[in-house]
């Protein structure tokens, strides 16, 4: 499922375009608690009701936020989407064939949803881990879990699906299962997803349940668990650094960081362009690889320093000489300098996006379920 188009041409003589700003995808309709959007490499650290959703931006609550985003008129679809407390996801939005393309990427927590089709065949998807969920009707929630399978390659966690009107399609990469209105669906690392026996008054509540159980599971193994998520967050950190160190020593993104600034013209055709997105495109996709597992891993921790705070696990060694508590504070302090690097690098991606004339060369869903090299 990988792959890059590169050098993608109209056929058309000189093409100009000049930098545009991200499309908007919603509007703040209700906002609590501690929430913070990062956006162009800044964050919004208290975002007030009306204000704009962007394409390409990622949204955070912490335990006492909630944020509901109501759709707006360029994703060709209506209704809201609320983000639950402690959950971080990226919301996109471009076009596949000129239609509108909304995509959900949630890293921790859960969402819900109640949307329906407005104008032409416009399309919403869910990624998680371990899923992908294509939205075909109006009202669902998905959730993933504390846990995660960071023994394999993927780190992927659990998923759980709930659908309460019309209906959900979930591919895990072997196939398509329709989640009906009604009913319940759990995925699992390394197992097919499956139905959960879910009365239809308690579907609602159920994922709440769900979520204490998956506390309760991760509380009953914390040693291993602990040492496990430190293991995989030192490796892929290690991983990102390198991806990154090479693709800051480039001069282009600098170069496109002031075009975009200046607003200055730019022909997609222009040999000089095309040479540009081919060597940016290689750094992109090796910083992707491990991005998309580092980040889910990186953003664990708020959870995971929840589910031990104030008990034993704190002070248990996760390696000789680091404590869990030692090493949840060491990931905090490096949390302002790896959110400027991953806000560069989506600025980058947006960047390289605006020169394909297409906009899908890059496509942010190429390489889900790719494991080739071993992220």
């Amino acid at each position: 499922m990988k792959r890059v188009l590169i050098g993608v041409l109209l056929a058309v003589s000189a093409i100009a375009a000049s930098a545009l700003a991200s499309p908007k995808v919603g509007a703040i309709d209700y906002a609590e608690g501690a929430i913070s959007i990062g956006r162009g490499g800044k964050t919004i650290s208290a975002p007030n009701i009306g204000d704009p959703v962007l394409s390409g931006d990622l949204i955070r609550t912490q335990g006492d936020g909630m944020l509901v985003i109501a759709m707006d008129k360029n994703t060709g679809m209506g209704g809201k989407i609320t983000v639950k407390p402690r959950s971080s996801l990226y919301i996109n939005l471009d076009a596949v064939k000129g239609e509108p393309r909304t995509q959900i990427q949630i890293l921790t927590g859960a969402i819900g949803s109640k949307v329906s089709k407005v104008t032409g065949s416009p399309t919403v998807t869910v990624t998680s881990s371990s899923a992908v969920m294509a939205v075909r009707g109006t009202e669902f929630e998905v959730v993933v879990s504390i846990n995660a399978n960071d023994a394999g390659a993927d780190s992927q966690q659990p998923t759980l699906i709930t659908c309460t009107e019309s209906k959900v399609a979930v591919n895990d990469g072997s196939g398509e299962v329709e989640v009906p209105a009604g009913k319940v669906l759990e995925k699992r690392p390394g197992e097919k997803p499956r139905f959960v026996p879910v009365a239809v008054s308690s579907v609602k509540g159920y994922s709440q349940k769900w979520i204490a159980d998956e506390i309760s599971a991760f509380r009953a193994d914390a040693p291993r668990a602990l040492a496990d998520y430190a293991k995989r967050y030192t490796d892929l950190s290690a991983k990102f650094a390198a991806a990154y160190d090479a693709f800051q020593k480039s001069p282009t993104p600098k170069k496109w960081a002031d075009e975009d600034r200046t607003g200055a013209k730019i022909n997609l055709l222009d040999p000089a362009v095309l040479r540009e997105k081919k060597e940016i495109a290689g750094y992109l996709l090796n910083i992707k690889k491990v991005l998309f597992i580092f980040e889910r891993v990186y953003y664990r921790v708020d959870e995971i320093s929840d589910a031990i705070a104030g008990t034993a696990y704190e002070k248990r060694e996760v390696k000789p000489g680091q404590t869990a508590g030692d090493f949840i504070s060491a990931v905090k302090a490096e949390r302002d300098k790896l959110a400027a690097e991953v806000a560069r690098y989506h600025y980058i991606e947006g960047l390289f996006q605006q020169r394909s004339p297409d906009g899908d060369a890059f496509s942010s869903d190429d390489d889900f379920f790719a494991s080739s090299d071993g992220f």
